[in-house]
């Protein structure tokens, strides 16, 4: 009886779905469109019930997050983590936990919160020092958001561009877009909340690394305060590496931290990004190419607040070393040239090629920071799922080799190994590789990172490129974007359910759904361990491959 009525549910469903279809009720592509995300949240609800992929002892763990054993045993025993049944009878496999739940627990009780005054004095330090000369209005901005707790960066406007992005995409194939006129023109029209003098020696500076916006009206700045700050750091490394007058500021602004820091002004400068940007969060933030790669070190410690984060990339850095290194370190590395300690530095003939805003984003520069100080960085927690196109990538490692020949292909090799085993000697990695280029979707094509807190959009038109590389969404935004449709309620239906792909929840599921049907390829599991030979092994099977 009680099969009879489950299929009697199943078939008044099916029958309900056809009748809105073929009364013409519901468009038939909203109505599939509905269902599969449905369906997918249906599925999403499952998730938890699983196993976590990042099982390992609690002395692996302990190891991995760079905390006690004791801590690990008491967070199980307290019921702050939970523990997990092994697969066998002997202490080795003994109940095991999650990397990432370890993650975050160590995160929770090691960190600053939100920002210790001892910091925040610091930060007003390095600031008022650099209020001089042509860096002293974006100083004095900055200071003025620090200290000032109703700075608000909030406009009706960044709710409206991301309303435009998300109807754009709902069409279906070659009718899928970025954005619509009215879309660009909204993206265009957005001001910068701080805005830069390009005709003075610092407006200069941060014009030729590449980190300033624009609107239409020509004004040129960030959009918010934290950003601000991160093009001072870039500033201080990669533009002090420059040569000429305005390279001259990047090396006063580097002067000034190190007056405030020491040799620790790295760290602290990045920690000082990390914490603006959550006292003065922006909702809509748009990114050049420079800035997006700037910034994966504040991303990835934002993230480790839940753990995991996901990233998907057509030209993978871990395994493409001008997308790893950038043009100006390539070039020295191929040269022969010695590297200088810092990891940003390359030498005075390097530096002569271009500026960061004229190199392509692949040969940006700063690619080295987004991997030394974000992807690759051990100090911070969290597993991170980095998923690349397998296609794309060897694509472009064959055309690089390619144009080479004799020792310069064997050394450019050598160093796609080098830095790819190097990825993969990080436990908290998560590699994996989709090898069809029909599976590498639309939405995995735009979702650079994503998690919890924040989801950052790859722009691919070149139209909306000219006006932003990447779109950086704070995720409590997303609900505004259906509310803002308040007066049209089928217009409201749909974006809330195009506004789930932006979701974390649902991207984590589609992401481990591909994992389990075999869309991707897992290289490596986040949360394992591999030594150097193993890890140096798997790194040469996979360039080789590509190469065959």
């Amino acid at each position: 009886m009680e099969r009879s009525r489950d299929e009697s549910i199943s078939i008044a469903l099916e029958r309900l779905a056809l009748t809105l279809g073929e009364s013409g009720a519901v468009p038939v592509p909203e109505l599939v469109r509905a269902l599969e995300r449905a369906a997918e949240r249906l599925r999403t609800k499952t998730v938890s019930e699983e196993l976590p992929f990042d099982l390992v002892t609690q002395a692996e763990a302990s190891r991995t997050v760079g905390v006690s054993r004791q801590a690990v045993n008491q967070w199980v025993r307290n019921g702050v983590v939970r523990s997990y049944a092994g697969t066998g009878s002997s202490s080795r496999y003994g109940p095991r936990v999650s990397l990432a739940e370890i993650a975050i627990a160590a995160n929770r009780r090691s960190r600053d919160v939100p920002f210790s005054s001892s910091r925040r004095r610091e930060l007003l330090d390095f600031l008022l020092l650099i209020e001089r000369g042509s860096t002293a209005p974006v100083a004095r901005e900055v200071r003025h958001a620090l200290e000032d707790d109703s700075y608000d960066s909030h406009s009706p406007e960044q709710i409206r561009v991301l309303g435009e992005f998300v109807m754009s995409s709902m069409g279906l194939g070659d009718q899928r877009r970025e954005f619509t006129p009215d879309g660009l023109r909204l993206l265009s029209e957005l001001e910068p909340s701080i805005t830069v003098d390009t005709s003075t020696p610092f407006g200069g500076l941060v014009d030729s690394l590449g980190v300033l916006v624009r609107s239409a009206r020509g004004n040129a700045g960030f959009d918010s305060p934290a950003v601000a700050l991160l093009a001072l750091f870039g500033g201080a490394t990669v533009g002090a590496q420059y040569t000429g007058g305005n390279a001259d500021v990047g090396r006063a602004i580097r002067a000034a931290a190190r007056e405030v820091w020491n040799e620790d002004w790295v760290e602290r400068l990045l920690d000082a990004v990390f914490h603006l940007s959550e006292l003065r969060p922006s909702p809509l933030t748009r990114f050049t190419a420079s800035l997006t790669y700037l910034d994966h070190n504040r991303f990835l410690r934002r993230a480790q607040a839940t753990g995991v984060s996901i990233a998907y990339s057509r030209g993978p850095g871990p395994l493409l070393p001008q997308r790893l290194y950038g043009g100006p370190i390539l070039r020295d590395l191929m040269a022969g040239t010695a590297r200088p300690p810092q990891a940003w530095a390359f030498s005075p003939e390097a530096a002569l090629d271009a500026w960061p805003a004229q190199l392509e984003s692949g040969a940006n520069p700063f690619r080295i920071v987004n991997y030394e100080y974000g992807l690759l960085d051990p100090e911070i927690h969290g597993i991170r799922r980095y998923c690349f196109s397998a296609t794309d990538a060897r694509r472009g490692l064959r055309a690089y080799a390619g144009s080479l020949s004799g020792n310069d292909r064997r050394r450019y090799v050598k160093y796609s190994v080098e830095g790819l085993t190097r990825t993969l000697l990080l436990q908290n990695i998560e590699l994996s590789a989709i090898d069809s280029e029909r599976d590498f979707d639309w939405w995995k094509d735009h979702i650079i990172r994503s998690s919890q807190q924040e989801i950052l959009l790859g722009l691919r038109d070149e139209r909306a490129r000219k006006v932003a590389h990447a779109l950086l969404v704070s995720t409590s935004l997303l609900p505004e974007v259906v509310e803002a449709a308040h007066t049209d309620g089928a217009l409201r239906d749909r974006l809330r359910i195009y506004v789930k792909n932006l979701e974390f929840d649902v991207i984590e599921a589609r992401y481990r759904d591909d994992a389990r049907r075999g869309v991707s390829r897992v290289i490596k599991t986040g949360g394992v361990a591999l030594d150097a030979t193993e890890a140096r092994a798997l790194a040469e099977r996979e360039i080789h491959d590509m190469l065959a």
